[in-house]
């Protein structure tokens, strides 16, 4: 009950604050998820596949010279916009928590057909020609890292940003629906560019093996498998990728 005490307190000072105390909290705070689960991850990628034994890189190429420190810079980048754009969602939640477990199952159920859907569609406006230079920033990591996953241009990390506080537009959501879905979403996106694929059968392995393979084939082959979190948009518009073409 502390913990919960603690980020309501949080949660309320950061509402109540100057907008440039509100910006250096939410700047700390995605700087301090993206480094932690980036190393965490990283580190452990790497002693998985020492050997080869618990699992293995799916893409093996070499990386780019300065590949690793291009992207870290590009990451904190994109942890500033992510920090500005938050400072319209003190604009526009409804509340902090919700006061029922229906309305949190309704609130996270709407958010994320409305995320995969958004996600998607940008996703593929990323890749048209108007905006291919941008996102051309993110695809110089063919073989992807855990620092591959925010290293993007400013305008894409501007519209990745920019989906919750549209959706608060358009459907009432509590504050920290909102945060915890930043925060898994910062999560999984380093874990899919992650790069790994784990020598084990079980359901766990074989669920994070689909989501890491999809994500190395739409870096390695560029147009297919534009979804987040699943196939239907990319099964619907016939973007899903065949599994021979992966490298």
């Amino acid at each position: 009950m502390h913990i919960l005490d603690n980020l309501m307190l949080m949660f309320e000072f950061w509402i109540q604050t100057n907008w440039y105390v509100a910006f250096a909290m939410s700047l700390v705070t995605n700087l301090a998820v993206y480094f932690a689960f980036g190393y965490l991850i990283s580190t452990i990628t790497q002693r998985i596949t020492k050997n080869n034994w618990l699992g293995e890189y799916i893409d093996k190429r070499p990386f780019k010279n300065g590949q690793q420190t291009s992207e870290i810079k590009n990451g904190i980048t994109a942890c500033v916009m992510f920090s500005l754009v938050s400072l319209l969602a003190r604009e526009l939640f409804v509340g902090v928590i919700p006061l029922s477990i229906t309305q949190l199952l309704i609130e996270v159920s709407v958010f994320t057909l409305f995320y995969e859907t958004y996600s998607y569609f940008v996703h593929k406006l990323l890749h048209t020609k108007q905006f291919r230079k941008p996102h051309s920033v993110h695809h110089y990591s063919v073989r992807t890292t855990p620092w591959s996953a925010y290293s993007v241009h400013p305008i894409e990390a501007l519209l990745i940003g920019m989906s919750a506080p549209l959706f608060m537009l358009i459907f009432p959501v509590h504050l920290s629906v909102i945060f915890a879905f930043h925060i898994l979403g910062v999560v999984f996106t380093l874990l899919i560019h992650s790069n790994l694929k784990l020598n084990s059968s079980n359901i766990f392995c074989q669920l994070f093996n689909r989501y890491t393979r999809s994500h190395t084939a739409h870096h390695s082959i560029g147009n297919v498998n534009f979804g987040f979190i699943n196939s239907f948009w990319d099964l619907c518009f016939k973007t899903k990728y065949i599994e021979s073409r992966v490298v």
